[in-house]
């Protein structure tokens, strides 16, 4: 399991306890968090996003990181708070980007509201999120803040599973090649051998 978990010694009922690092972060009025440093790399402003070759509704687009390709997800639309991912260079320019790890090598990006803290304190209480449907279960359980607020712990394979990773997998080989196509159709009429999407 890829969530924090708290220690809570021998006192009657919740105690605030030190946990593993989470990163804290809003989607629509909602908290979440996500394990940081084991799932949550970094949290960085939206680069220059380039469409994929198929246009999906919860993606808003990708970027290279090095020598990678990185996919953005947009958390709103998966959570159901938004019927389209945020594409808009506008629109994105106030939300920041959580670059996350995946099992097994890679990254993914999801795209969220607000990036609020990494904190080490609160409790984890067990339960699903208050009138929550069953996409939204949380992994059962909920992060009570400092501040009194509550966050819903994710995990990442609730995010994107494995089947859903193979489809931008393979959706990215796609966008490459039609990058390829592009660069090499251009590299013979104009003589240059640019990548563009």
């Amino acid at each position: 399991m890829d969530h924090a978990t708290a220690h809570q010694g021998g006192t009657p009922g919740p105690c605030r306890a030190e946990i593993a690092p989470v990163m804290v972060f809003r989607v629509g009025e909602r908290l979440y968090g996500l394990p940081a440093g084991q799932v949550v790399r970094e949290c960085m402003p939206v680069p220059e996003l380039l469409p994929l070759a198929v246009a999906l509704p919860h993606v808003s687009g990708w970027f290279r990181l090095g020598a990678a390709r990185v996919v953005v997800l947009d958390l709103g639309v998966l959570l159901g708070e938004r019927a389209r991912a945020v594409s808009q260079p506008l629109d994105l320019l106030y939300r920041p980007l959580l670059l996350c790890n995946l099992e097994g090598g890679g990254h993914v990006a999801l795209l969220v509201d607000g990036a609020r803290e990494v904190t080490r304190a609160g409790v984890l209480l067990p339960g699903a999120v208050d009138g929550a449907g069953p996409e939204v279960e949380c992994a059962g359980q909920e992060l009570e803040l400092k501040d009194g607020g509550i966050a819903c712990m994710l995990r990442m394979a609730d995010i994107l599973t494995r089947g859903e990773r193979m489809r931008l997998d393979d959706l990215m080989a796609r966008t490459q090649a039609r990058a390829a196509l592009w660069a090499g159709t251009e590299g013979a009429d104009e003589g240059e051998g640019e990548d563009h999407p």
